[in-house]
């Protein structure tokens, strides 16, 4: 009975984690619908112009800083959302609204770092999510293919870079390192990766 109630318990937690994605899509309309659409664009490579790479590199360095020395409030968030997580409830327990709003803005965190930056940067959403959509068209976030955060810019992606991305090359290898930066975050270490494939 024990282990069946623990599963209860863990089964419970992930339904609550996933209505809070759900909540996060409805609460922040297109900026996350478009992750749903984000891995399709990605795959049918587009050409990257100067102003996609201005913007990206704009966005990325000021979320591979926040990466690197997270905000106190951050810290708070993701240390709460740990507690959420690990905290004994019967299968009958819900979360409380605080607790939804500290899973939702945790998920957010752990997820889209890049675009909590964007918005608090007054960075136009659509012109963000294409200048990341034709950037990343090129070079994939590092987990998407599963390479893992090597940090490094593959042979075929060299290649890509010549027929389509002429713009971004000069900055391949800082895109790649800022990519690791924010999506190695030490944040995100203190979690396993099934734990974080909610971004995908």
């Amino acid at each position: 009975m024990e282990k069946v109630g623990s599963s209860l318990i863990q089964l419970m937690i992930g339904i609550s984690l996933i209505c809070g994605i759900e909540a996060i899509r409805r609460r922040l309309g297109p900026m996350r619908a478009a992750e749903t659409v984000r891995s399709t664009q990605a795959r049918q490579t587009a050409v990257v112009t100067q102003a996609n790479v201005d913007l990206y590199l704009r966005v990325m360095r000021a979320a591979a800083e926040r990466a690197r020395n997270p905000a106190p409030e951050d810290r708070t968030t993701i240390a709460a959302f740990k507690h959420i997580r690990n905290s004994p409830r019967s299968s009958a327990t819900k979360l409380t609204p605080d607790e939804e709003e500290i899973v939702q803005r945790a998920l957010l965190l752990l997820n889209a770092l890049d675009e909590i930056v964007a918005r608090e940067e007054r960075v136009d959403p659509d012109r963000y999510r294409s200048a990341k959509a034709a950037v990343e068209s090129v070079l994939p976030t590092p987990e998407q293919d599963g390479r893992g955060l090597t940090g490094v810019v593959t042979p075929e992606e060299w290649q890509t870079l010549k027929s389509k991305g002429a713009a971004l090359t000069p900055w391949a290898r800082e895109v790649r390192q800022l990519q690791s930066a924010v999506w190695g975050s030490p944040l995100r270490q203190s979690f396993g990766d099934h734990e974080l494939r909610t971004r995908n």
